[in-house]
């Protein structure tokens, strides 16, 4: 019974004694990386059927190969609904030679029409729905970008295309305050029809006093042969379980995962990734510094 009672004690302690001098499993992250971390992609041979092994974390869009099919997003819904298709469009003003010299003269009217725009551009966003999926600050411009066409004058507003399903959702996202604006300032707001324009712009007549400007939502056309839409996948890495079928749907080979996980963000708006994001390599930031001990002690726990 005695050596009995000493066995238990002295077992467990030889066992938390050789855990003592033993390699520890966990890392102290970001300062030290999981060395058998696979740097493969994750990729999908749709015609041989075979599933590549690769790390499943950000996504890789290759718009060259993509055609727009939407299988991606077909395949993400009732699982986590991430991914969303969408055009890029351009947001410009045609305002008429009468309007800027009443702007360049301070009349009322034409100041109050430029000051409030430029102020629901560049309003802080509010935040969003949590069943929505979130609306991604954009690069806006100021008045200097105003250049001179024949009959007037010509503003893009965005410095980057900026991404939606639809252009009705372009206005609705960056200028439902301006819009609700017009209305109660006085402004007739007419949506018109332009000749030879894609199905999916936006042309708005906007008069008042004589003053007539055209706001214009245009699709961006990326003049690809093999997707004349110009229709990508975006994702929201809010909602991603990073489970790969969007990934296996494709039949293009025009998406894959990295190993790129360090993608958090202080908010839901920096989590959207645009096609054009998606397109780019990962890039990870460096951790802050460390003191003297800290790398003293992983330089030893490597022994």
């Amino acid at each position: 019974m005695v050596l009995d009672s000493i066995a238990r004690i002295v077992k467990p302690m030889t066992v938390a004694f050789k855990h003592m001098f033993s390699t520890p499993v966990t890392v102290k992250y970001p300062y030290e990386k999981i060395v058998n971390t696979t740097g493969e992609y994750y990729r999908y041979d749709p015609k041989a059927g075979i599933a590549y092994p690769g790390f499943k974390g950000r996504h890789i869009l290759y718009l060259d190969k993509c055609t727009g099919c939407s299988l991606c997003d077909i395949a993400c819904q009732n699982i986590a609904e991430a991914i969303i298709m969408v055009y890029g469009f351009n947001i410009t003003l045609k305002l008429s030679k009468e309007f800027m010299e009443s702007f360049k003269k301070g009349e009322k009217t034409a100041v109050d029409f430029v000051e409030k725009l430029t102020e629901t551009l560049y309003m802080p966003r509010r935040e969003d729905r949590v069943n929505s999926h979130p609306v991604p600050d954009v690069a806006w411009t100021d008045f200097r970008a105003i250049q001179a066409v024949e009959d007037g004058y010509v503003w893009k507003l965005n410095a980057e295309p900026v991404y939606a399903y639809r252009s009705e959702a372009v206005v609705e996202s960056y200028l439902h305050n301006f819009m609700r604006w017009l209305k109660t300032a006085g402004w007739v707001d007419e949506v018109v029809e332009v000749q030879g324009a894609d199905k999916e712009d936006e042309h708005h007549m906007i008069s008042r006093e004589g003053h007539k400007i055209i706001l214009s939502i245009v699709k961006i056309d990326e003049k690809l042969a093999h997707n004349k839409k110009s229709y990508f996948p975006a994702v929201d890495y809010s909602r991603c379980v990073f489970c790969g079928l969007c990934v296996d749907a494709c039949p293009f080979y025009a998406l894959e995962m990295m190993p790129d996980y360090e993608i958090a963000a202080m908010d839901r708006r920096s989590l959207l990734y645009s096609p054009k994001a998606l397109a780019k390599p990962g890039v990870s930031t460096a951790p802050a510094e460390i003191g003297w001990f800290d790398k003293l002690v992983m330089a030893l726990r490597g022994w």
